[in-house]
């Protein structure tokens, strides 16, 4: 096939895709991404070659990821052919290698996760309202593949989406071998990053080892197969995630900083539907790959004790509590341990609390102000943190309970527990602040003397 035929084939291939899917409108501004290597460097060119045909306006950007000693080349590479084009050129230095290990992610996600922020950071700077990325056929077949191994999802499986709200992906329509082959017979030059050529990295491995050996030995259109499944799915998962939406909004819902998932309503639902809404929490509402393993954990949460809880991530946890389960970010604890000074105000715990003498008693029915028998104390008083084994003689009662039987009792939330401060003197507690007074400073008859505890909220 003479280079003129094939480049029209090649040419024809993506302009029939982009009208296909409705990737490019007239008066589009597009960012593309841009390493150096061949598939982002054929995008470049087609649509620099196409960007009158489109009425279009091109900017490009690299993200240099300070992995290889010749990065910088790389970075400079991609300047110098924007240059030739007479294309804007933007590029950023950032650590991928530290990103990751401070997020706990992979390379590969930690380089993605900047590059994405990246890019939308410029496309609303500089009033871009489309950014184009240059993934084909094959990073497509790679991607289904890796996702099904990890057990993530229909979403995940369904592959790389051909347009993400200002995304879009006019190559995924070609293979690597067609790029590659373009590039060639056209004498473009690229970068090659030999990193692709190490199976060190999990797609690495999937593109010199498993998927050769699959379209040898099953199917030799391996790629392409894929991506008509996918397809199949994409249009399926429009349909599917209108009715997840649905169910979604009647069985989540949030309470300041926490997602509360409401667990009367989710066993009612299928363990498939169950496992799609906690996943749309981990990927929605925590950016999180809703991998199958922790999916599985959060679910085994439902038939666990209150209060039971799993680490999700460095930042948040999940717990169960009465009928919900609780997503919530991890919080440092306060840890409170002070000598009280009468009269003085303590800001603690978004509270402010103040404990003072006085001479009566007002009875205005506050909830937030109690009073105790002053003589009935024994030596200074503290303000802490309560701790698991605290016992007191609550208010009306006879015997001791412990503190934190006594919060079950009550149904009080165990996000709430960790914030409940407690008055003690040299040998006794003598109030759960906020809740109960101790049963042995409670004021009679016989009560001269007078301790007024009050708690405010504080900022």
């Amino acid at each position: 096939m003479k280079i003129s035929a094939f480049n029209k084939k090649v040419e024809q291939k993506i302009i029939k895709f982009i009208k296909e899917y409705n990737l490019i409108e007239s008066g589009d501004r597009i960012i593309i991404a841009l390493s150096g290597g061949a598939d982002s460097v054929f995008l470049l060119k087609f649509l620099n070659k196409y960007q009158s045909k489109y009425k279009i306006k091109l900017a490009a950007f690299h993200l240099n990821h300070l992995l290889r000693k010749d990065s910088t080349s790389d970075q400079k590479f991609s300047e110098n052919i924007c240059s030739q084009l007479q294309i804007p050129f933007f590029s950023e230095q950032k650590n991928v290698n530290l990103f990751a290990k401070r997020n706990k992610i992979s390379v590969e996600e930690a380089g993605r996760v900047l590059r994405y922020k990246i890019l939308k950071e410029l496309s609303v700077k500089y009033s871009y309202n489309k950014i184009a990325t240059a993934h084909n056929l094959d990073d497509n077949a790679e991607t289904v593949l890796l996702n099904l191994i990890k057990g993530k999802g229909l979403k995940a499986i369904s592959g790389i989406p051909i347009k993400n709200e200002n995304i879009i992906r006019p190559i995924l329509c070609l293979s690597k071998s067609e790029i590659e082959k373009y590039l060639e017979l056209n004498k473009i030059e690229f970068i090659k990053d030999l990193s692709n050529l190490s199976d060190e990295y999990e797609r690495n491995y999937l593109r010199l080892k498993i998927v050769p050996d699959l379209m040898k030995s099953i199917n030799k259109n391996l790629s392409s197969t894929i991506f008509q499944t996918s397809r199949i799915l994409q249009d399926f998962l429009i349909f599917f995630d209108s009715f997840i939406e649905e169910k979604y909004n009647k069985i989540v819902t949030y309470e300041d900083d926490n997602i509360l998932l409401n667990l009367n309503l989710l066993n009612k639902e299928k363990l498939f539907l169950r496992a799609e809404i906690v996943r749309k929490i981990l990927w929605q509402e925590l950016k999180m790959e809703p991998t199958f393993k922790k999916i599985e954990e959060i679910l085994t949460l439902i038939n666990n004790q209150i209060g039971r809880k799993i680490l999700i991530s460095g930042n948040y946890e999940v717990f169960k509590e009465n009928d919900y389960l609780i997503f919530t970010k991890k919080k440092k604890s306060e840890k409170v341990n002070i000598e009280v000074k009468l009269g003085y105000r303590y800001n603690l715990k978004s509270k402010i609390i103040l404990i003072e003498k006085v001479e009566k008693i007002n009875f205005n029915n506050n909830p937030n102000i109690e009073y105790i028998d002053a003589d009935k104390v024994v030596g200074d008083l503290f303000i802490r943190n309560w701790e698991d084994g605290d016992k007191f003689i609550p208010l009306g009662f006879k015997g001791s309970k412990k503190v934190s039987d006594f919060l079950t009792d009550l149904k009080t939330p165990s996000s709430k527990r960790k914030e409940i401060l407690i008055v003690t003197d040299k040998n006794k507690i003598i109030s759960i602040l906020g809740y109960r007074i101790d049963d042995r400073v409670k004021i009679s008859e016989n009560t001269k003397n007078f301790y007024k505890i009050e708690i405010k909220n504080g900022k």
